[in-house]
């Protein structure tokens, strides 16, 4: 087994050095990648079928997919779901729950950073760990205003309110939903949930496909695009006795592409791990006034708007918009 795992890991070395990448960003593009043939799995034989079985084929995935990239380390979510599930279970829907909460997961996120961290951008356990904080909190936060008088609840808080508290079960599907474990999106337990029980689409298989292959291939463009970039304007350039040489004019063109590329990265990952959740059907967001089925439940970055950006509110309405609200 050992011998087969390390021979793995040398095809993948090769690949990614052939490809000028690092090999734990090669590991996580597959991660994301796969989740499209997962979901195709899913939904020709699991959806609409007993919660139960769902649950189960999502934390097999999604802990398959935790083991290929980091090992042993899935013992840092793994830690971090049990702890919340026993917090539900002892002092579920109340303020102290959500204190409590917000006060381990950020750190044991902060302390993550602290023991991973190095000069440069490491893809490690704490990246991903990230998602799971944001989402584990947002959890008990779900749960205390199941608990409130739902007309005191805005209607955002209306739309993500749990009336009872999950199982470990359902909150370990929930974290480890292989299309959104690695990089986000974020999203609630109630819709994941509905979506289990086939009541947020309902129960015929729904026109995503289409929808979620031509948004994941948009992520793909934005990788092919983000990988010639960097290879022409590497990190190192700004560090450089060249770019220290230049006008000062041109060293604010050049870090003003530079950030654009670099950024391009992010967008390319949010997209394809979209495109996974529309070909889900997670992502079903209503109706147009034309009838038409929307899939942008689970969008994290609104393209039009990110790039006819002209002022930096746009930046931020329109880039890790799921964050955003979340915090706001």
């Amino acid at each position: 087994m050992a011998e087969v795992e390390v021979l793995s890991r040398g095809y993948l070395q090769s690949f990614a050095h052939a490809l000028g990448a690092p090999e734990p960003a090669l590991r996580l593009l597959i991660s994301i990648l796969i989740g499209y043939p997962l979901m195709l799995i899913h939904r020709y034989t699991l959806y609409c079928k007993r919660p139960w079985m769902q649950h189960l084929y999502f934390i097999t995935t999604g802990v398959s997919i935790a083991l290929f990239n980091y090992g042993e380390n899935v013992m840092h979510s793994a830690v971090c779901v049990i702890v919340t599930w026993l917090l539900l279970q002892f002092i579920s829907g109340t303020l102290k729950s959500v204190i409590i909460s917000f006060i381990f997961q950020m750190t044991y996120l902060l302390v993550g950073y602290y023991m991973t961290g190095t000069d440069t951008y490491d893809i490690k356990w704490s990246m991903p760990h990230c998602v799971l904080t944001l989402r584990l909190i947002a959890l008990t936060y779900d749960v205390y205003d199941g608990r409130k008088d739902p007309e005191k609840l805005s209607n955002d808080q209306q739309k993500t309110a749990l009336p009872y508290t999950p199982t470990l079960v359902e909150i370990a599907a929930h974290t480890y939903f292989p299309a959104s474990f690695m990089v986000g999106p974020q999203f609630s337990m109630r819709r994941y949930l509905d979506f289990v029980k086939g009541t947020l689409v309902g129960c015929e298989l729904p026109p995503c496909l289409v929808p979620g292959l031509l948004r994941g291939g948009s992520g793909l463009v934005y990788l092919v695009v983000y990988q010639v970039g960097i290879s022409w304007l590497p990190d190192t350039f700004l560090s450089s006795q060249e770019y220290y040489d230049m006008p000062v004019w041109q060293r604010h063109v050049m870090v003003g592409l530079w950030a654009k590329i670099t950024l391009y990265k992010y967008i390319s990952c949010w997209l394809i791990a979209e495109g996974v959740c529309i070909v889900s059907g997670l992502a079903f967001n209503g109706r147009n006034s034309a009838g038409d089925m929307l899939w942008d439940g689970c969008r994290n970055v609104n393209i039009l708007l990110w790039e006819g950006s002209t002022q930096f509110g746009h930046l931020i309405q329109s880039f890790n918009t799921n964050t955003n609200a979340w915090v706001a």
